[in-house]
């Protein structure tokens, strides 16, 4: 890989729903819709192995509204693709921003988290965000 292929993140051609489709990296557009449909997905996306099944079970909606998104296609379209298609959509579209989710979104998210003032009682803002008790800033 050179040095410009490090630098810029090149597209993956994939074939889906008989389809071809170039998976590109986001273009600063698809940021602001992209981010809100993909935020609360975020937390099991930090992880190296990610278990899609639970996270489509958990945050389906918001993942599948995150992938209409980042591949320029109704999310209807996205709806009727068959799960092992919209799961290696998924992969492939997390795989090519990679570097923007590693670089700006995580970082960003610790920042958040360092920032939150935590409740008595509570030692980790993770924890707090990934419970379900809300609580105040």
């Amino acid at each position: 890989m050179s040095d410009l292929e490090t630098l810029i993140p090149q597209s993956i051609e994939l074939v889906i729903d008989g389809e071809p489709l170039a998976i590109k990296p986001l273009k600063v557009g698809q940021m602001p819709g992209f981010l809100r449909a993909i935020s609360p997905v975020m937390q099991q996306l930090t992880t190296t192995d990610i278990d899609w099944l639970a996270l489509f079970g958990e945050r389906g909606d918001d993942l599948l509204s995150a992938i209409a998104i980042a591949v320029g296609k109704p999310r209807a379209w996205v709806d009727e693709l068959a799960a092992d298609e919209a799961i290696l959509l998924a992969a492939k579209v997390i795989e090519v921003n990679a570097d923007f989710f590693t670089r700006t979104v995580i970082p960003k998210l610790d920042g958040l988290f360092t920032q939150v003032k935590l409740p008595p009682g509570v030692k980790s803002a993770r924890a707090v965000a990934g419970g379900s008790t809300p609580f105040s800033t």
